[in-house]
């Protein structure tokens, strides 16, 4: 299904969706029809959001109770249970406020649903061949070595590898982080980013910009709003970067479009009202509001109605699982550039990261990074930042600057660590949060080509490393089946 249409003289990004297979109708000619999403994460990631706001209140509610019996027994002040009857009224409240904010921005949204070109299709062949002509070996080694892989989270319990964010929680702490005034200190790297890409502007063509993990979006926007005083005949600023951004999370993608989009007004939601109850110092912190987006995106957005469409900032976005989707042939050298913040420690297996980037950028292209190397609880490799350095020049990058920044930089919040911010109203919590982050340019130098002149299909080859590392195969989820003769 197409995208709903929309004014051309308003500025917009385009959103496709590459996902998990969708189930596909057959048009009159017998061609199979790609559906759109079903946008039922969305509704379910609002549902989950009240049922959390649910439980935290039952949880203070039965620290009031727990608080009065015990001051009742010690025939002592009733200090905690009278704070926590406040607390427990004013946490109700903006808990509510939350659900309908995401509820008015976690909406379904126009996107294009990507079919599977000829080119993937070919390569599938291979890619079924692979499973074919190495199972049994597999097996062997699986049984024999490696056990059936199974990515687990801190409690123990089984997670799809590849689960993307999709908590609306999570959105709450991206939001506060990417498009708040109140994070803005946490964006200053984005800045050292853009130096990079002016640096190689006039050396190499670096559009499309790729921007994996892109989330809700902010850096994606950054960049392809990113001004080249040029003066041209009407004296319009030049933008010069095309930005795609990616992410596996279709709630992400939903939070994304409306900011992208949204030229009424801003809204104010709490971050930190459903924050742990331990490490607090002070309640009235965990009231703290901000204010989504910042004026000055709703203005800048507005702006660009005055300008043509050529003239305006080129933005997509792209819902899919990184690897499957940019390894695929039709994405071979197609971009110049790659920017990757707080994305490469999501890998399972690193070396599918690196080789999809070495597959999707042109010769010459760049890659930026950005972020901790936190390894997640799907990955099966763990490897330090000088061994990851050696796997990426084993890749056939060169690396242009390498650097593990002295500067602790909060995760979510500025005032997480002592900045001056938090010293105006003291400390929200006993325990801070920070990270120093790996900041690396790297140029692809070349891409080894085999006797016809093409790599190596490398969904095939992923393939092959999936089966022989214990993971599932490509094809029983990232492939739209073709229909049956």
């Amino acid at each position: 299904m197409s995208a709903e249409s929309e004014d051309d003289e308003n500025w917009h990004a385009k959103f496709f969706y590459a996902g998990p297979p969708l189930l596909a109708s057959i048009d009159g000619d017998g061609v199979p029809v790609v559906e759109s999403p079903s946008f039922l994460e969305l509704h379910s990631a609002t549902r989950h959001y009240r049922e959390m706001a649910d439980a935290f209140v039952k949880q203070l509610s039965m620290s009031h109770e727990v608080a009065l019996r015990t001051e009742e027994i010690f025939n002592t002040t009733q200090s905690l249970s009278h704070h926590l009857e406040k607390k427990i009224s004013k946490t109700a409240e903006l808990l509510e406020h939350n659900a309908f904010v995401l509820e008015e921005i976690l909406k379904p949204f126009p996107v294009d649903a990507i079919e599977t070109s000829a080119s993937n299709l070919v390569c599938r062949i291979g890619v079924e061949s692979a499973v074919e002509s190495s199972s049994d070996d597999v097996q062997q080694t699986i049984a024999r070595y490696i056990p059936s892989f199974s990515a687990r989270n801190s409690n123990g319990g089984n997670v799809n590898e590849e689960q993307p964010y999709d908590e609306a929680v999570q959105i709450i702490a991206h939001l506060t982080r990417d498009w708040s005034k109140e994070g803005a200190i946490l964006r200053d790297e984005f800045s050292w980013m853009k130096e990079e890409l002016w640096r190689y502007h006039h050396e190499t063509t670096l559009s499309p910009i790729l921007v994996p993990g892109a989330g809700i979006g902010r850096l994606a926007f950054e960049l392809a709003f990113a001004k080249e005083e040029e003066r041209t005949s009407d004296c319009f600023t030049s933008y010069p970067f095309a930005v795609e951004a990616m992410d596996n999370s279709i709630v992400m993608a939903s939070a994304a479009h409306h900011l992208f989009h949204n030229e009424a007004h801003t809204k104010n939601i709490y971050p930190f009202v459903s924050d742990s109850l331990s490490n607090e110092v002070d309640t009235q912190r965990r009231w703290d509001s901000v204010q989504i987006p910042e004026q000055s995106i709703v203005d800048k957005i507005r702006s660009m109605h005055n300008q043509q469409p050529h003239q305006q900032p080129r933005l997509s976005y792209t819902v899919g699982d990184f690897v499957t989707t940019y390894s695929s042939p039709s994405k071979q050298g197609h971009y110049g550039s790659l920017v990757s913040v707080f994305f490469i420690d999501t890998a399972t297996n690193i070396f599918e990261y690196i080789w999809t980037i070495r597959h999707s950028l042109r010769r010459g292209g760049i890659w930026i990074n950005y972020g901790p190397v936190q390894w997640h609880q799907n990955a099966q490799l763990h490897p330090t930042t000088n061994e990851l350095r050696d796997m990426i020049e084993a890749g056939g990058f060169e690396v242009k600057h390498w650097e593990v920044s002295e500067k602790l930089v909060a995760y979510r919040h500025p005032d997480d660590l002592d900045s001056a911010h938090s010293n105006e109203r003291g400390s929200r919590s006993t325990r801070s949060e920070a990270y120093r982050p790996l900041k690396f340019v790297a140029v692809l130098k070349s891409v080894d080509s085999g006797s016809n002149g093409q790599e190596e299909c490398l969904l095939s080859s992923i393939q092959k490393v999936r089966l022989s590392t214990g993971r599932r195969s490509i094809i029983q989820h990232d492939f739209v089946e073709e229909p049956d003769e």
